[in-house]
This record gives C-alpha cells, sequence and structure tokens, in this order.
C-alpha cells in the first residue's frame, strides 16, 4: 500500500520549504507545485490524497484551482486544505465556499498544520475504504442476487419435475387399483352386454314372426337403449379413473364420490363376500379439489380395505364408509374394515412411498392418497378400532359453494 500523496502548492519558495519541513516527520510522500497550472498538470498525471494550496498566487490562483478541481468528477473528491494570513477572512470564507474542507493560517503552527493534515488523511483513507466496501457489498449483493434467481429457476425446475413425477405416479396408481377390479369391472360389463345380446335376439325374433309383436319389440329395443346407457355409464367411470390431467379445483360432493367408488367396486365386493355399507351424512358441506383426485383418495381407501378383510371368515367381512361434518370448517371421510388392525409400528409406514405389508403392489396408494389431501389442504391419518379392524380418516376443508344434498 502505497504512502498518502500531499501536495503542497505555493508560489513562495521558502514558503514550500517550510511546509516540507514542517510534514517530514509524517508518513506521507510529499509534491510541490510552483502555481496553479503546475499543480493542475501534476495532479491529472497522479491524483495526491490531500492538496495543501496557497490562496493568493500569481497567474493561476488557489481559488480557480479549487474551482476547477471541484468541477471535474475525477477529482472533486480531493480534499483541499486552504493556507490564507491571519487577517484574511474573506479569503477563509470563500475558498470553503468553493468546498475546501479546511484552512491554516499563515504564519502556521507546525503541529497543527501537521494534525490538520493528518486528520484530513484519515477522513479520505476511511471515504475511500468506505467506497471499496460499497463496491464489495454491491458486488456481493450482485453475486447474490445471481445466485438467488439461479436457485430460484432451480426451485422452479426441481418443482415442475416432482409434480410431472408426482403426476405420473398419481396416474400409475390410478390404473394399477383399476387393474385390481378389472375382473369386477369386466364382470359387470358382462351384465348389460349379455342383456342387450339377449333383447336383441329377442327383439329380431319377434319381429321375424308371420304377426310381429311389434310392442313387444318396442319393449325389448327400449331394455336395450337402457343397458347400453348403464354399460356406457360403467366405460365412463373408467375412463374418468384413468383420465390424465392437471387438477381442477371446485367445489365436490363427498357423498357423490362416496356412492360412485361404491359403485365401482360393488361388483368387487360381492366377488369378496364382503359387505360394503355406505353411511352418509345428509346436507355435507362441499370441498374445494379436484373430483377425479378426491376419487381416487376414496378409492385408494376402499381397496386397501376389501383387502384388509380378505382373511376374514365370509361373514365378517365389513367394510364402511362414512361422512361426517366436525360442525366447524372440515368435512371428513372415513373407511372402517374389520380386519385385523395395523401394528403401531406400521401405523405412520403405511403412508411412505414404496412401503406396503401386501404380498403384491407397489405400495404407493396411501402414499400418493396423502399427497393428494395434503395438496388440498386436508390431514390424512389411521386408527385402530377399539374392537377389530381400522379405520382410515381423511378430513378436508370445507369449500365455499354451500352443501350437498345428499
Amino acid at each position: 500500500m502505497r504512502a498518502s500523496l500531499v501536495l503542497l502548492v505555493d508560489d513562495d519558495p521558502q514558503s514550500l520549504k517550510l511546509l516540507s519541513d514542517a510534514l517530514a516527520a509524517e508518513p506521507f510522500a510529499l509534491a510541490v507545485a510552483l502555481d496553479g497550472e503546475m499543480a493542475l498538470r501534476q495532479i491529472r498525471r497522479e491524483a495526491p490524497d490531500l492538496v495543501l494550496l496557497d490562496a493568493m498566487m500569481p497567474g493561476m490562483d488557489g481559488f480557480e484551482v479549487c474551482r476547477r478541481l471541484q468541477a471535474d468528477p475525477a477529482t472533486r473528491d480531493i480534499p483541499i486544505i486552504f493556507m490564507t494570513s491571519l487577517a484574511d477572512t474573506t479569503s477563509r470564507v470563500r475558498g470553503l465556499e468553493l468546498g475546501a474542507v479546511d484552512y491554516v493560517t499563515k504564519p502556521f503552527v507546525r503541529a497543527e498544520l501537521a494534525a490538520r493534515v493528518r486528520a484530513q488523511i484519515a477522513v479520505r483513507i476511511g471515504a475511500r475504504a468506505l467506497v471499496e466496501k460499497n463496491a464489495e457489498l454491491e458486488r456481493t449483493a450482485a453475486e447474490l442476487a445471481r445466485a438467488k434467481d439461479t436457485l430460484e429457476a432451480e426451485v422452479v425446475r426441481r418443482t415442475d419435475e416432482l409434480m410431472a413425477t408426482n403426476q405420473r405416479l398419481t396416474h400409475m396408481n390410478r390404473v394399477a387399483a383399476m387393474s385390481e377390479l378389472a375382473s369386477s369391472i369386466a364382470h359387470e360389463l358382462n351384465q348389460p352386454l349379455a342383456a342387450i345380446l339377449s333383447n336383441a335376439q329377442a327383439a329380431r325374433r319377434l319381429l321375424q314372426r308371420e304377426s310381429p309383436d311389434v310392442a313387444e319389440a318396442l319393449s325389448a329395443l327400449s331394455d336395450i337403449v337402457d343397458d347400453d346407457r348403464r354399460a356406457a355409464t360403467i366405460i365412463q367411470r373408467m375412463r374418468a379413473m384413468l383420465k390424465k390431467g392437471a387438477r381442477r379445483t371446485d367445489g365436490q360432493d363427498l357423498n357423490e364420490l362416496a356412492s360412485e367408488v361404491a359403485r365401482l367396486v360393488g361388483n368387487d365386493a360381492l366377488l369378496r363376500s364382503v359387505a360394503l355399507r355406505l353411511d352418509l351424512a345428509p346436507r355435507l358441506p362441499r370441498v374445494d379439489g379436484d373430483g377425479i383426485q378426491l376419487q381416487q383418495v376414496v378409492l385408494n381407501l376402499v381397496v386397501n380395505a376389501l383387502d384388509a378383510v380378505a382373511d376374514r371368515p365370509a361373514g365378517a367381512r365389513l367394510v364402511v364408509v362414512r361422512t361426517r361434518g366436525n360442525g366447524k370448517d372440515r368435512v371428513v371421510l372415513s373407511v372402517e374394515d374389520s380386519g385385523k388392525g395395523i401394528a403401531p409400528a406400521d401405523m405412520e409406514r403405511v403412508f411412505e412411498a414404496f412401503y406396503t405389508t401386501k404380498t403384491e403392489g407397489l405400495g404407493v396408494g396411501l402414499s400418493i392418497s396423502r399427497s393428494i389431501v395434503e395438496a388440498h389442504g386436508g390431514r390424512l391419518w389411521a386408527e385402530n378400532n377399539a374392537g377389530e379392524g381400522a379405520t382410515f380418516f381423511c378430513a378436508l376443508p370445507v369449500g365455499e359453494e354451500g352443501t350437498s344434498g345428499g
């Protein structure tokens, strides 16, 4: 680090020698100029840390030198100490008005001169350090801003990736759940399809008689239409559950969702000899959410309950789906089973991804269900019943669309 440079400007060589002697013991580098023009040339070559400037000089006086230095952005921050005679109050005032930071009077006291110069050099060094610190802080702030932007972009990218992955897992889980019900759905579809075939054959026979029975044929055709609508409804339910898409938020009736799932798994429950019961609260408040996702949650819970009672005797296999309002701001759907319950150590683990107690299955159904419920501002948990089996509870916040009529 170089020593601070002090420029002494005075047209009197004797005065310059006195000034140099007064500052000789100080840790400053000294330069001299005999007039204003020389001072400006030296300052352009190397900017000093302080200028000790005589006010009264022939040609360009100290006031003009000060004015020019203050007018130039490159030199306006250089501190200037004017030297004036003791009686020249006007010059001292004028110098301060032009931008000088201090003044000393001639004849000067060496100790006072050195003290004033040291004080201004210290201020100069402090100001420089502050400027450098501010520049460093600005650079740091800029780096932090860039890092923040990079981090935010990375968070957005990772969030988008996680959302896409979660959506794929959610869809896979729906497909897996529907696959488990495939035989039941096929059986349910076979009934209306068989009825359609039977009624179509009957209608053809009725119309091929020598005396066609038009009334009976029309009745058979009407039955065909009804069975066709029934089959279409089953297919629509399957397509809705298997459909991919972004989450929609609107008022959902949990009673309708529970009833729809009960219709969907009803035949499977019969094949498994499970009594599936609905205990739905009337005038249940609606919840805001995506109907397909919430229906998947109910489906996962009911399918798990059907699996939980599989080892029970045929007459003891019971699954009850309930809905209740909590009288405040939540609607609770519960699925109770009469199975063997959940081991205390597994009460939370059953909601972990890829954890399963089944011999077959991915172990993602309950994990995805909890993610869906929490994304809707709700809570999903499990408790063992006082007697046998376990109950899964799904609490969701009430929406703003009033109550359902079910």
